[in-house]
């Protein structure tokens, strides 16, 4: 049975570049993002979150969370600075109340820009 509009929680898709030396699987980014969101906000701040990485390609990734908890969310982000022990940074470009129009609005733009010469 589906929940009806008016009940369903209203998300935000944060987009965010991953900066490192070495490339970093998807698997380990979300587990990084899993214990950062953990540590940071405890059981019962993570569940309020709904949080989950949607997409990531080795360098741009986008992570799904509650519109009212998208401070916490970028928060446990930018806590993260490690993956397996090889430095990283976690740069959020903005956020979007779709997926399309996150990827349009930020991903694309993001690879226009770095193909322009200068």
């Amino acid at each position: 049975m589906k929940t009806i509009p008016v009940l369903r929680d209203k998300k935000r898709y944060i987009v965010f570049e991953v900066i490192s030396e070495q490339t970093v699987t998807r698997y380990d980014l979300a587990g990084e993002i899993f214990n950062s969101v953990f540590s940071l906000l405890g059981d019962a701040g993570a569940s309020e979150i709904n949080f989950g990485l949607l997409s990531y390609d080795g360098r741009y990734g986008i992570l799904r969370c509650k519109r009212e908890k998208t401070s916490d969310t970028r928060a446990a982000l930018a806590c993260v600075n490690t993956v397996r022990g090889q430095r990283i940074s976690i740069l959020v470009l903005g956020m979007s109340g779709t997926i399309k129009g996150a990827t349009e609005k930020f991903i694309q733009q993001s690879i226009i820009k770095e193909s322009e010469p200068e």
